[in-house]
């Protein structure tokens, strides 16, 4: 079962898109006959506003949506600040001719955005595309992120060699070899191996 954060301006507006969910509702922002409640995948949490919904653990849920406008905000601020906090699928429903504009604003995060009146059919088709699109950001993130560590790595390990070069008058290739020897007799890493040989020099990290 997956869990769903919702967050809409009214109850109302929540249980609507939560009924669309569970498969008890055919629509959500028109007029429309209900259907038979069928077993749902999904268990929902609603909140009205933003600062119920930042107070929620973010990273619990699986899926979450947000209906603009809340009720102390639009919403375009808070989805960007769960996507930073979630690797949840991120869904925003908003007004059919404000969709367009919104996507582009919110494509950074992944999140799929979709225009009111939408159906049961829609939503679940939202949640696979921004299913697909929170793994791609994800992996991109964590690419950027590693690529940043293995830059800063190098910038400390640069520094930790020139150390070496000046005060033991190293070659670069001697350093270098220096570095690596001792962090594999001390088993560290070449990074922490550099840190300690900044702090014998007492050079600021």
């Amino acid at each position: 079962m997956r869990k769903v954060l919702i967050a809409g301006k009214t109850k109302k507006i929540c249980e609507s898109i939560s009924e669309l969910l569970t498969g008890s509702g055919n629509s959500f922002g028109a007029d429309s006959a209900n259907s038979a409640v069928s077993e749902s995948e999904f268990r929902t949490v609603c909140v009205t506003d933003g600062i119920h919904a930042r107070c929620a653990e973010a990273g619990s849920f699986d899926i979450i949506i947000i209906s603009t406008p809340l009720e102390d905000e639009f919403g375009l601020d808070l989805a960007a600040e769960l996507h930073g906090k979630s690797g949840a699928g991120l869904i925003v429903i908003t007004k059919g001719e404000l969709a367009e504009e919104i996507q582009n604003k919110l494509k950074f995060t992944g999140a799929f955005v979709v225009g009111r009146p939408t159906n049961r059919a829609s939503l679940l088709q939202a949640i696979r595309f921004a299913g697909i699109a929170g793994e791609n950001v994800k992996r991109l993130t964590e690419e950027k992120n590693k690529l940043e560590r293995q830059i800063e790595d190098m910038k400390v390990i640069s520094r930790a060699k020139a150390c070496l070069m000046q005060y033991l008058k190293l070659t670069e290739a001697q350093a270098h070899s220096y570095l690596q020897k001792q962090a594999m007799e001390l088993r560290k890493t070449q990074r922490k191996a550099a840190e300690d040989i900044l702090l014998m020099y007492d050079i600021e990290l």
